[in-house]
């Protein structure tokens, strides 16, 4: 066999474990995985990867890119650059915080000409399922959404919430359509009256809410508590009970709500969850202390929360962990000096894979398969993509990430590839960087980005 790229010597990572072995490529597709004794890969152009590791790329199913609308924030070429750079094959943007959100035809096929023209690497998009859209689902799952997102909660003027009876009839739709309907979990009322408590609060001189206001954050996360993600994920379990849908609960915070689904998943119900990063790593504390950086909503919370989290990562419970790259400008993040008025969102898609090796692989003895399986493989078989993402094996696209684990670096601004370079990550000491990125064998990344084109997925 001819092969277009062979990577040699390095430790490739499967479901069974690590194994030595060499990679041979050929039209874009790994079609060989063996010893040198075994495999003729003389003549072909090669990669030396002794000493690294050999992962199927990273497939990161929880990103917002805000392309069209918002390209100072970020936009499809920035985005996927930063991706790549992390290890990242393969993304799924979210439907909100572009313009227009992506809750009919018309804004999907936006989507894909700004993706087809600026993404780097492959991707795959979420539709939107507001108040009231049940009827657009059909269309835009024929125009290539692989999902649904709903909110429970306000989530800007342009993505209303998807109301209970708008959630249960997405529930059946979205059943029948055989897509996934993935919940933002946080109960509106609970979270709304408290937002406009700590407003009013401040109106009256009785709290000033700045940046650095320890009061200011504490307001925050009474007003998006533990108890409004509880209620929430109740509800939508229980919905997908009913209608028989398959739920995918996002960026979840609290070990309780992924014990719900473990719970809800044994009675049958079709149910996975999700958390991110942050949620693995900070905590109340240290959003007190860095102040704006760190918001998002579902709140980070205590550190018993965050142990609980890691233990139901080890025990196999937590299904997927994707980034929740939410971007924005530095001004939004700090321009008003309130607190309350701060972006709520996280960067994050370029270190997603060596924070979680550092913190998880390194600092707690979390299997590396393991790891894999939970940013790689789940994500892609949860949306239709695997194995032809998220597995390295022959017949896979040649989506791979050379990762070489003794490399020891500081995340500093001129490290990240995000139009805005700010995240909670600066400073941080990691282990393990990423070498090389491959996208169907195409050299994506190398220590910078190469002027590669994605290709839009759909559910296989």
């Amino acid at each position: 066999m001819n092969f277009d790229l062979v990577i040699s010597g390095g430790r490739l990572v499967v479901p069974g474990g690590i194994i030595e072995a060499d990679v041979g490529i050929s039209g874009g597709v790994v079609s060989a995985v063996s010893s040198p004794a075994s495999c003729d890969f003389r003549g072909a152009p090669e990669v030396d990867a002794r000493g690294k590791y050999v992962l199927p790329g990273v497939v990161d199913a929880h990103v917002h890119f805000n392309d069209p609308g918002f390209p100072d924030r970020e936009d499809m070429a920035s985005g996927t650059a930063a991706a790549a750079a992390g290890g990242v094959t393969t993304v799924i943007d979210m439907p909100l915080s572009g313009r227009p959100a992506v809750v009919s035809v018309e804004a999907l096929e936006l989507k894909k000409k700004a993706a087809a023209s600026r993404a780097r690497v492959d991707y795959a998009l979420w539709g939107g399922l507001v108040d009231d859209n049940v009827n657009e689902m059909e269309a835009m799952s024929r125009a290539g959404a692989v999902a649904f997102k709903a909110f429970t909660c306000f989530a800007g003027d342009d993505f209303p919430q998807a109301t209970p009876d708008v959630l249960l009839r997405g529930m059946k739709e979205a059943r029948r359509l055989g897509l996934l309907l993935g919940v933002h979990c946080e109960d509106q009322a609970l979270t709304s009256k408290g937002e406009a408590r700590a407003l009013q609060n401040l109106e009256l001189g009785n709290l000033e809410l700045k940046n650095t206001d320890k009061a200011a954050v504490r307001a925050f996360l009474d007003a998006h508590s533990p108890l409004a993600e509880r209620l929430a994920t109740q509800m939508v379990l229980e919905m997908a009970g009913e209608t028989g849908a398959s739920v995918h609960i996002c960026h979840a915070t609290l070990p309780e709500v992924v014990d719900a689904v473990a719970r809800s998943r044994a009675e049958g119900v079709h149910a996975t969850v999700e958390t991110c990063p942050h949620y693995l790593l900070f905590s109340e504390e240290d959003l007190e202390r860095t102040g704006p950086v760190l918001k998002c909503a579902p709140p980070v919370r205590g550190r018993e929360a965050v142990e609980g989290m890691w233990k139901r990562v080890f025990d196999g419970a937590v299904d997927v962990i994707g980034s929740d790259h939410s971007p924005s400008t530095l001004s939004q993040k700090n321009s008003t000096g309130n607190f309350m008025e701060a972006w709520g969102g996280i960067q994050g898609v370029q270190t997603l894979l060596p924070v979680l090796f550092t913190e998880g692989v390194k600092k707690r003895g979390l299997p590396l398969e393991k790891l894999v399986r939970l940013i790689s493989a789940e994500p892609a078989r949860l949306f239709g993509l695997y194995p032809r993402k998220g597995a390295l094996q022959v017949g896979s696209d040649a989506d791979l990430t050379i990762f070489d684990p003794e490399a020891q670096w500081t995340v500093k601004p001129e490290d990240l590839l995000y139009r805005n370079r700010h995240t909670p990550y600066m400073g941080m000491r990691l282990q393990g960087r990423v070498e090389m990125t491959l996208s169907r064998g195409r050299v994506v990344y190398d220590g910078k980005v190469h002027d590669t084109q994605g290709t839009l997925l759909k559910n296989y």
